[in-house]
């Protein structure tokens, strides 16, 4: 019995797979470059946190796709060429090295998750969703000029982006590459020294100096008193006080016994 041959049938059932691939369209068209813009990327404090706007555009997307894109913060070693670039071969912690962050909804801000429109992980992301358009704007946290990053025993170190140049970078998240959406974004940082702490004006309610006390009459001690005071301090007033003083006190002795003697007379 000759076999039949089912080469033809075989033939016509790629040649329709494949009519079927070609009529499928992408998720969304690859574009050929991606753009990124900083709101701020010269001066930023080298001692403490700063947030940044980061706007995307010309992205590739991957509508119901898995993973999206990682917008971070950090260094990469040869920011010009591009081998630091994951899709080129640059590994985390030797080519490129990020502030270390949890990998949850609420972290810091250092690592930035945008997710596909439609993805699975889309839940998971803390910098929203793609755009149709390959778009996206995030908020992504600088934590100062100097951050501990991973490096390549898996361990962590310090970077100091006073010596070396850091920025904004975006590479595929859950370790899908994606040569596309690879973007470096250099920031400078001010000098190392510290604000000035500022001057604290006085308030309108503050006390102003207190009012002087009334002056009291002056006794014949406290006469006596300054006399001496004044005698220890030049010697030439101490008589005349004393002499001041002294009539005064007779004066008034004088004045309690004539008082006596009438009461005596009127008895």
């Amino acid at each position: 019995m000759t076999p039949v041959l089912r080469r033809p049938a075989l033939t016509a059932a790629v040649l329709a797979s494949a009519a079927l691939v070609a009529t499928v369209p992408p998720a969304s068209a690859a574009p050929s470059t991606a753009s990124v813009t900083v709101d701020r990327v010269d001066g930023l404090p080298a001692g403490e946190p700063t947030s940044l706007q980061v706007t995307g555009s010309g992205f590739q997307v991957v509508t119901g796709g898995f993973g999206g894109l990682y917008v971070l913060f950090g260094w990469v070693d040869d920011p010009a060429g591009g081998t630091w670039r994951p899709s080129q071969g640059g590994a985390t912690g030797t080519d490129l090295r990020y502030a270390v962050d949890e990998a949850a909804r609420d972290n810091a801000g250092y690592q930035v998750f945008v997710a596909f429109p439609g993805s699975q992980t889309a839940v998971e992301a803390n910098g929203g969703t793609f755009g149709e358009d390959g778009s996206f704007s995030a908020t992504v946290t600088v934590p100062g000029a100097r951050f501990a990053a991973l490096d390549a025993a898996g361990g962590t170190s310090e970077i100091d982006c006073l010596q070396v140049t850091c920025g904004v970078l975006t590479i595929g998240a859950h370790g899908v590459e994606n040569a596309t959406n690879e973007t470096f974004t250099p920031v400078t940082f001010a000098s190392d020294d510290a604000p000035a702490t500022p001057t604290t004006e006085p308030s309108a309610t503050e006390p102003s100096d207190p009012a002087p006390s009334p002056t009291a009459e002056p006794t014949v001690a406290a006469a006596v008193g300054d006399a001496v005071d004044d005698a220890d301090a030049g010697g030439s007033a101490l008589l005349p006080a004393l002499a001041g003083g002294a009539a005064v006190l007779a004066a008034a002795a004088g004045a309690v016994w004539w008082r006596a003697r009438r009461r005596g007379s009127a008895a």
